[in-house]
């Protein structure tokens, strides 16, 4: 990894001017002998003034969730597309924005943008292993505008385990093995006092895809270390590298081949997916006295990713049947050949898609209370410089030589496009809690200075765009009940638009989709061992963009309105006993998520790309004392359109019918079982668990991008944990 001299120095000033660190807060702490635990969400929970979700540790050594679709579907108003093998491409889309790659929902680790580029380019391709997170916060709320510039639904961030600091070597080892050939290996060490700790980890994910042959291996290697350099301030390091390598296309199957067999794909012994990922996270906390708290964090991201596609979307060949194109294949003879056509596919060439992504930058904010007016009051007032540089290329490999190695078919490939982005940001926001009796007023801005440029390689051409943006948000929280909170919000957001991929209808540059997001709602545990919130919805859209496919473009506004519900009740509490029965769920009704003055007057009406109107996840549970705990899941999806003619007919293919490619028609809906059990066997440490994804192995449809993606079959797996 190439550190650049702006890494070096962020690092410089953010250490100097002793600033805060990428987190809002201190959670709610439990002394478990390791550091306090940090996330975006501030000590006082409930004087949030709005709706938030935690996934806690707890939930996660229980559920095993062994990719982000299991561990996200528990949370109301979020909807993950299962897109591609495991979830690593992670798909999230909160209150009715389009999930494809994460690219309206800020996501984050640590504070830290996890996005490729979340100003030139904000797509996900990477979030961390389940084994490495203690803690999942997602806010939708108000207070999701100290966090950019993702900002139109809401914000999920994943917080890393933190180092131990006890004074004994702490750690645990985990291996899963499954059907599928699925396999997890998982190892964590370390060791910490009072003056500091070190820790390390390491995740390997591996198994088939999909798609029969199709294999996927992720490994994951981090380091945290902790040093205490005065009883006040605490300095900190993480370093991550990712290596991930997939037998996976992101061309799907076209109508006649999902119905011939929708888990057999004609090029999957020759697509291939790889990524390395490189980070870099320099924190300071400074704990000034008992009213202010200063931290920083500096940060460097280095990250190569190359999608080679042996196939396109289909055509119909002699016969009748619909079959993946092949790209570049002068063996074969040259110009349109159908896989369905050639014998051997592997004389074919391919596309390939390199893209290399540097981001860097440094934030620091002061948490502080004060007396303004004689009344208690908690702000926070920050700033964050953000850098980014991405280099997006696309070639043709003519021959199997140039398809097995991108850098010679860089070299001797035809139809080389390429382009250089570059992205500065400079972003200001603060927070102000003011609490009057059982009420706490929450006002708050977010500014977004942004500059960007791209430029093509080839031709020289070059184009700049500059936009401020001013956000606020105000919230409203209410706790004259024991136990419970009423709030009420409302704040601006928006969506950067993607540098050479989003266009008016003209063909310019797209505009930033501009938000106006309100809520009201409550969350309560006033009764003994029930919990239960809800909280309605309204979100207005500008220069809402479309998917169209090879571009996304302003589409007029856009409306989405709705109801989340969430609740668990533990009927051991209810009744005092050590026995628990428990039922869990969360609901989302999305009753509107429709085009406005849409670009085609059609379309007005019309409900938005892969926004189903229900979401339901329900759990039924038992859990023990002695260390048992049982459940059996269901998730339910209501139907979906998947473009903004809600085109309903698959076999209608816009202007070219009769290609059946499979990117029309609607996603059915779709009801999911699932099932786990673990135990925790008594003062030894270890922990059997397993567990089954799709319990009744029903065959459902994920995905219409580029083709027909089936859903992940049945896939049992066990395993057993060792904790030290």
């Amino acid at each position: 990894m190439n550190l650049k001299p702006k890494l070096i120095s962020s690092a410089i000033m953010s250490s100097l001017m002793l600033m805060p660190y990428a987190v809002l807060a201190e959670e709610d702490a439990i002394d478990t002998g390791k550091m306090t635990v940090t996330g975006i969400l501030p000590d006082r929970l409930e004087s949030v003034p709005g709706s938030f979700d935690i996934i806690d540790e707890e939930y996660l050594e229980e559920r095993r969730p062994i990719s982000n679709i299991e561990r996200m579907r528990s949370v109301p108003g979020v909807h993950v597309v299962a897109d591609g093998s495991m979830g690593f491409d992670t798909n999230i889309g909160i209150r009715g924005q389009n999930p494809r790659r994460s690219a309206k929902t800020m996501i984050m680790e640590d504070g830290m943008p996890l996005q490729l580029a979340p100003y030139l380019d904000p797509v996900v391709h990477y979030t961390p292993a389940s084994s490495a997170v203690s803690r999942i916060e997602v806010v939708k709320g108000a207070g999701q505008i100290l966090y950019g510039p993702q900002t139109l639904g809401g914000a999920v961030n994943f917080i890393t385990k933190p180092v131990p600091r006890n004074g004994e070597i702490e750690g645990s080892v985990s291996t899963v093995f499954g059907n599928q050939d699925y396999r997890l290996l998982h190892g964590n060490v370390g060791f910490g006092n009072e003056i500091g700790g070190v820790m390390f980890d390491f995740t390997q994910n591996k198994g088939d895809g999909i798609f029969k042959g199709g294999e996927f291996d992720v490994k994951d290697y981090r380091f945290k270390g902790e040093l205490n350099i005065t009883d006040r301030q605490t300095l900190g390091l993480k370093l991550v590298h990712t290596r991930d390598r997939r037998n996976q296309t992101e061309n799907y199957l076209t109508i006649d081949e999902y119905d011939r067999d929708p888990f057999s794909h004609p090029t999957v012994d020759l697509d291939d997916w790889e990524q390395d990922r490189d980070v870099v996270q320099l924190s300071h906390i400074f704990e000034v006295n008992d009213n202010l708290t200063l931290r920083s964090q500096a940060y460097y991201t280095d990250t190569f990713r190359n999608g080679l596609r042996a196939s396109n979307t289909g055509r119909i060949d002699g016969d009748g049947f619909s079959s993946s194109r092949l790209r570049s294949c002068p063996a074969a003879g040259g110009g349109t050949i159908l896989a369905s056509e050639v014998g051997d596919v592997s004389i074919c060439g391919g596309r390939h898609a390199p893209r290399q992504y540097y981001t860097w930058g440094a934030e620091t904010r002061a948490d502080f209370g004060h007396s303004l007016f004689g009344l208690e009051n908690d702000a926070i007032v920050g700033i964050r410089y953000h850098e980014e540089k991405a280099h997006r290329q696309q070639v043709f490999a003519t021959n199997p030589a140039q398809r097995e190695d991108y850098k010679l078919a860089l070299i001797e490939g035809e139809d080389r496009e390429g382009s250089r982005l570059d992205a500065q940001a400079i972003s200001y926001f603060a927070q102000n809690t003011t609490y009057i009796g059982n009420w706490s007023l929450t006002p708050g801005f977010r500014v977004e200075d942004v500059r960007t440029t791209d430029k093509d390689e080839f031709t020289g051409e070059k184009e700049n765009d500059n936009f401020t943006e001013f956000l606020p948000s105000f919230g409203v929280a209410w706790n004259g009940i024991a136990n419970t909170t009423i709030f009420a919000g409302v704040h601006e957001g928006i969506s950067p638009a993607r540098a050479d991929r989003e266009f008016t209808a003209d063909g310019g540059r797209a505009e930033p989709e501009e938000s106006t997001l309100y809520e009201l709602g409550f969350r309560s545990a006033y009764f003994n061992g029930v919990v239960v919130s809800a909280t309605l919805f309204h979100n207005d859209i500008e220069n809402t963009v479309v998917d169209n496919g090879a571009t996304f473009d302003n589409s007029g506004e856009s409306e989405q309105q709705g109801i989340e519900l969430a609740g668990r009740i533990n009927f051991g509490d209810i009744y005092g006993t050590t026995n628990n029965f428990y039922i869990s769920g969360a609901y989302t009704n999305l009753w509107t998520a429709e085009y406005k003055k849409a670009e085609n007057p059609d379309n007005d009406g019309n409900r938005m790309q892969y926004a189903p109107e229900h979401l339901l996840n329900l759990d039924f549970g038992y859990e023990h004392v002695s260390g048992i705990n049982a459940r059996m899941g269901v998730q339910h999806v209501s139907k979906q359109y998947v473009d903004d003619e809600n085109t309903r007919d698959e076999l209608r293919d816009g202007e070219n019918p009769e290609r059946r490619t499979g990117v029309a028609g609607i996603i059915p809906s779709q009801t999911i079982w699932n099932a786990s059990i673990d135990y925790r066997v008594p003062n030894s440490g270890v922990t059997l668990f397993a567990g089954v994804e799709n319990l009744f192995d029903k065959e459902y449809l994920a995905s219409r991008n580029e083709g027909k993606l089936p859903g992940r079959e049945r896939l049992f797996f066990g395993g057993i944990t060792y904790d030290f």
